[in-house]
């Protein structure tokens, strides 16, 4: 009975100590497979990874590890032998033209015997963004339209492989100020709207991706936010309006004058439809008694006369969609 007993006991000891060490020791197993489970992949990366058109690209090999230490290294583009690159871990090459497809392999001749050979192949793809703020400019302006605080910006993005892209294959996601916009991703969204946000630059930048996934090509670009300007030009009756703005100094013939305002970089719907657009002159606010409410028509009091003229326009939502300019008139 005894003996019985004092076996019963030991068999209780070591029922505990194996529900204290188990668990450790099954833990242990999983950290070890988790940390130890697999070799790094062997294989060469590309920066950019998504080249366009005629980047510099640079390929490395991605791992250097276990059996191929020591490795002896032959590079190839287009199998053809990379001179002065023997044994180096990267190269770089220049981007062919949109579509056209580019090998390079990496041959590692290793310390044991044999050979493994890397290989990547680089097609271009041509990726544009095109900028269309809706701002005002005039039709004889010879530069081009830019963005001011709160005004829309159109965007349209452009994609070729050497062959025409359906906008509607691609899914494309898009960013201004690393902001996703549209609520993430669109398939065919290859054009938006959005408005121009405070600073003196926006970044956008959008990447366009295949339905699976796989990464097309990628763009960002900065553009320029600037605030509206405006200037003052002489209409003449037969000849038009005059593409050099007047200043204090310009000479002016005759005893009436048809003056123009032209806000540039003004957002177009409070150009079309503005909640203040008064002149005044020499500080008394005037009916300017034409439909065009950038447009007034002076009249010389006789002899050498000055007449201080001074316009403004602005959006009362936008308060820095608008502009205030004022200028000296001698006839």
């Amino acid at each position: 009975m005894i003996l019985l007993l004092y076996g019963y006991m030991r068999l209780r000891v070591l029922l505990a100590v194996l529900a204290i060490f188990l668990p450790l020791t099954v833990a242990t197993a999983q950290f070890d497979a988790t940390q130890f489970g697999g070799t790094p992949e062997l294989a060469i990366s590309l920066s950019p990874s998504n080249p366009s058109p005629g980047d510099l690209v640079t390929a490395s090999i991605d791992d250097y590890a276990g059996g191929v230490y020591g490795s002896e290294i032959t590079w190839r583009y287009n199998n053809e032998i990379v001179p002065g690159a023997i044994n180096q871990r990267q190269i770089q090459f220049v981007a062919g033209v949109a579509g056209s497809n580019t090998v390079v392999e990496a041959t590692l001749s290793l310390p044991i015997g044999g050979t493994r050979t890397l290989q990547e192949t680089v097609t271009p793809v041509y990726m544009d963004i095109i900028i269309e703020p809706q701002t005002r400019v005039p039709d004889w302006y010879a530069g081009r339209a830019l963005p001011s605080l709160g005004s829309q910006i159109n965007a349209t993005v452009l994609l070729n492989d050497g062959s025409f892209i359906d906008p509607q294959s691609v899914v494309y996601t898009w960013r201004v100020n690393n902001k996703v916009i549209e609520g993430g991703p669109m398939r065919g969204g290859n054009q938006v709207a959005f408005p121009t946000p405070r600073g003196g630059s926006v970044v956008v930048s959008v990447t366009a991706t295949r339905p699976t996934g796989e990464t097309i090509a990628s763009r960002a670009i900065t553009v320029g936010i600037v605030l509206p300007e405006l200037s003052f030009y002489e209409k003449h009756a037969l000849y038009g309006m005059k593409s050099s703005p007047i200043t204090a100094s310009t000479p002016l013939i005759g005893s009436i004058l048809t003056l123009q305002a032209e806000p540039f970089f003004l957002d177009t719907r409070v150009y079309n439809n503005p909640d203040i657009a008064e002149w005044e002159i020499n500080s008394v606010t005037t009916d300017n008694g034409s439909n065009n409410p950038y447009e007034i028509t002076l009249r010389s009091s006789g002899g050498n006369s000055s007449t201080n003229v001074n316009f403004h326009v602005r959006s009362l939502q936008q308060i820095l969609q608008g502009s205030e300019e004022s200028i000296a008139i001698n006839f």
